[in-house]
């Protein structure tokens, strides 16, 4: 079946349906991984984000029961060059396709998705539309202009089954859209929603407060960055990607909408003060501008110089715009020479 994508600059890629049939918007990012479908579409962070692919050959691997990063599909649509109709893989339970039209998650492929990757590269992340119902191409880019997210943070989070807390858990995690592998990292913790209390933090008595990451627009998130900002000092606090952002805002940071989101798991980091690197995995589209004195700039990326990694004065504070690489998730208590 013919499907149209069609982006709000008047752009327009016509290809196959494949997957869920259908007609849905979002924001369109491109990702730089070359594998890792499944993960990118059950990551609570790609919540109505339109993803594309620029690797050409994406399907091959097929589903498992291992690999979600949530309980169910997140991302609105996948974009490819081309879908794999043959898997294979031990692990694999079901094909690409199939879990697509289980969760509704609509496909399309047969276009050059690098020319798209350059094109959002050069233009910017924008909203679109993908459509096998609407064929009209003035009809669906007045739609994808016309498209405003709603609150994707509490959307995502009150559809996600999560484990218990363990009894004697000593890690809060303020859910904005945690994916499993965070959880895998803090096995047990006490999970909460974003508009708990600094006061109902504190009372649960933890050693270290994660701020997952999650979808959205992590400036809108106003009342949670107040919160915040009066446990800082108090309990160590470590951000992940959007949850970073909301801690970079608590320490009087600014957060930008970057002209073009980090989305793979190929982002190389470096510390400035030592040079050292690592390879690190992303997915976000908001980014750290600016630091008040009193702010360490630990990690900056070396495709494009943002800001990666920063620390309070004291090093209780930590907001890695990636998602954490150390053996257990731990704080770095102040900066050590290598």
């Amino acid at each position: 079946m013919k499907a149209v994508l069609a982006l709000e600059d008047g752009t327009i890629f016509e290809g196959i349906s494949f997957g869920a049939e259908g007609e849905i918007v979002g924001e369109v990012v491109f990702n730089t991984q070359v594998v890792g479908f499944q993960e990118m579409l059950t990551d609570p962070a790609y919540a109505r984000k339109i993803i594309v692919i620029g690797y050409p050959h994406v399907g091959n691997a097929g589903i498992n029961d291992r690999s979600n990063e949530s309980n169910k599909a997140q991302a609105a649509a996948f974009v490819v060059k081309e879908y794999s109709k043959v898997y294979s893989n031990w692990q694999a339970r079901e094909s690409l396709a199939d879990f697509m039209k289980r969760h509704k998650v609509v496909g399309i492929e047969g276009i050059d998705t690098r020319a798209l990757t350059v094109h959002l590269r050069d233009n910017g992340e924008m909203k679109g539309i993908i459509s096998t119902s609407d064929l009209n191409k003035e009809s669906l880019v007045s739609k994808a202009k016309a498209y405003e997210p709603s609150d994707l943070v509490s959307e995502v989070t009150s559809a996600m089954d999560l484990p218990k807390a363990k009894p004697g858990s000593t890690t809060v995690i303020i859910n904005l859209g945690v994916n499993n592998s965070t959880l895998a990292r803090y096995p047990g913790a006490k999970i909460v929603l974003s508009d708990i209390t600094a006061e109902k933090v504190l009372e649960k008595q933890p050693e270290m407060v994660v701020i997952s990451s999650g979808p959205g627009d992590p400036r809108e998130l106003t009342a949670l960055v107040d919160q915040v900002r009066k446990l800082v000092g108090k309990v160590p606090v470590h951000g992940i990607q959007n949850g970073a952002c909301v801690v970079a805002l608590a320490l009087g940071c600014t957060v930008e909408r970057m002209k073009v989101g980090h989305h793979g798991v190929n982002h190389p980091v470096v510390d400035p003060r030592t040079g050292r690197g690592e390879i690190t995995a992303q997915s976000h589209s908001y980014g750290i501008t600016d630091v008040p004195a009193g702010v360490k700039v630990m990690h900056v990326n070396l495709n494009d110089k943002t800001i990666e990694k920063i620390q309070s004065k004291d090093g209780s504070c930590v907001a890695t715009l990636y998602f954490p690489i150390d053996e257990r998730g731990k704080l770095e208590k102040g900066y050590k020479p290598v």
